[in-house]
Parts: structure tokens; sequence; C-alpha cells
């Protein structure tokens, strides 16, 4: 198998995208990654290298704020949802698709990312051939119930002063996510509040774009996952009106580990097995 590479790509306003390459021997697709909320890409390296020795070239994007990342959010440092997906993704897709000439190339993101997969289907489905989208669920408070939802609504309140005190959010001191960018939560929130896409200076209606989206998606959801529960994660797959979806469901003796929402990144056999089996299928067109 060959060893991961290291590359920068412009990421806008100066910024520059650090990415991880893993090249598959004799590849069948490529898949574009992206981080949750607080995550850094080393994270999910066991995932990247099960999906290289899958078949599949993978382009592991560094999270902007976490990592390697050479930014990092204050008060004068300060991004949203836009920047990754007007700046950031279109050039990744870009990069990948001309090292994977004539091969599918999917967006696929965990949770935070998953997100950012859903919102570039509706801006740049013609580039895309399928989204996947692992543990992603809608941070809607209608989705959940009991002591997440308490926490939510904690998280939803804190959000706005924290941001305005510090000039960023302290999600590593309230317990969700790290240290974010203050426009990145105030478009978190937005999303929390109505279950609708905003992303601050962008004034295409993202939900919409969703809707259009004809392509094939994947939704894997962890059985136990208290951040991304059934209707959190239907809030999000619904948007998808007229695309193709598979939802599938991995639960803990399936993953050999706990059905949570992070364990899975980990230890990636079952859901790499679960990619490479609907990856074939929009191949052979069977689905």
């Amino acid at each position: 198998m060959k060893a991961p590479e290291s590359v920068s790509l412009p990421g806008g306003a100066g910024y520059t995208l650090p990415v991880n390459w893993y090249p598959a021997d004799s590849a069948s697709g490529a898949v574009v990654l992206m981080a949750a909320l607080g995550m850094g890409a080393r994270f999910y390296q066991p995932l990247a290298k099960a999906l290289q020795a899958a078949g599949l070239n993978v382009a592991l994007l560094e999270q902007r704020g976490h990592g390697e990342s050479p930014w990092r959010p204050s008060r004068s440092c300060d991004w949203g949802f836009r920047e990754p997906l007007v700046n950031e993704i279109p050039v990744a897709l870009d990069w990948v698709k001309s090292r994977s000439v004539g091969l599918p190339v999917y967006l696929m993101g965990h949770s935070l990312g998953g997100h950012y997969s859903a919102m570039a289907s509706g801006v740049y489905g013609g580039q895309i051939d399928g989204i996947i989208l692992a543990a992603c669920g809608s941070p809607w408070l209608g989705g959940f119930t009991g002591a997440t939802r308490r926490k939510l609504k904690f998280l939803c309140a804190m959000v706005p002063p924290a941001s305005a005190i510090l000039g960023y959010y302290p999600g590593d001191k309230l317990g969700f996510g790290g240290r974010e960018a203050r426009t990145l939560m105030q478009d978190w929130l937005a999303l929390a509040k109505t279950n609708r896409y905003q992303a601050n200076g962008f004034s295409d209606d993202l939900d919409c774009g969703i809707a259009q989206y004809s392509g094939p998606v994947l939704s894997l959801r962890m059985a136990d996952d208290a951040f991304a529960p059934p209707a959190s994660v239907e809030a999000v797959v619904e948007k998808f009106i007229t695309a193709t979806v598979s939802n599938v469901v991995l639960d803990e003796q399936m993953l050999g580990d706990r059905a949570d929402h992070f364990r899975w990144a980990r230890s990636p056999a079952a859901t790499v097995q679960q990619i490479v089996h609907w990856h074939v299928k929009q191949q052979s067109g069977t689905e």
C-alpha cells in the first residue's frame, strides 16, 4: 500500500488547506473526506487507510482551525460554513479529479463534515458522483429528547455571549466541539434552531440546492449515537428530496466496537465494507 502524501492547496484569502492523500493501488473511485466539529484529520487516519486498502483514493482534508491547519480562531481570525464550502471543497474536488481521472469521486463527511457534503451537493452536484454521510445528524432541537436536548439548548444559549466576549466559541471548555470560529458557530446555531442551512455571506438557498441534487447518497447511522439519533439523522436525509438515498444502521456487533459518534472511525472495517458495497452498486447500476 502506498504511503500517504502531504499536500497543500489554496483555501482562499491567504489560507492554505492541508490535505493528506492516500492513493490506492488500482483505484476504482475516490473519496474527499471531511472531519467532524472539533476534530483534526489525524483522527481519521485509520478510516482513510482502510478505504485506501479497499481500492479508493482518499483525500483527507484538515479541518480549518484544527490539527495541521495554519489558522486558529480568534477575534481577528474568523470564518463560517461559507469558507470551506466556497474556497476549500471545489479546490479539493478539482485536485482529486485530476489524480483520479475517469473515476467516480464521492464527498464524505463525519457530522459537520457531512453537513459540508450535503451543502456542497446542492452547489457542486454536477461535479460529485455521490455523497456519504457518516454519523451526520442535524443539531436541530426537534431531533432530540431528554438530556441531550437539554445540553443542546444550553449550548444554543451559550454560543452568542461566549463568542461575543472571547471572539471565538470555547467548545473545549463547554464540552462540545473545540475552539471554533464564532461565525461557524452562528451558522451551526441557525441549523440548530431551524433545521435549515445558512452560510453567512453565501446568498443561495442551500436547502433548495440539496433538494435538487439527484445523485446517490449513503447515510451511515450508528445505533447508539447520542449526537446523531434517528430523528436527527432523518432531519438531514429528508433534505435530499430527489436523490437516491441508501440508509444503513451500524450496531456494536457489526462494528466490533461501541456504535457511538466517534468509535466507528477508529474501528472502520464494517463502515468501509458498507461504503464499498454501495460504491460497487453505483458502478454496476444496480441501485
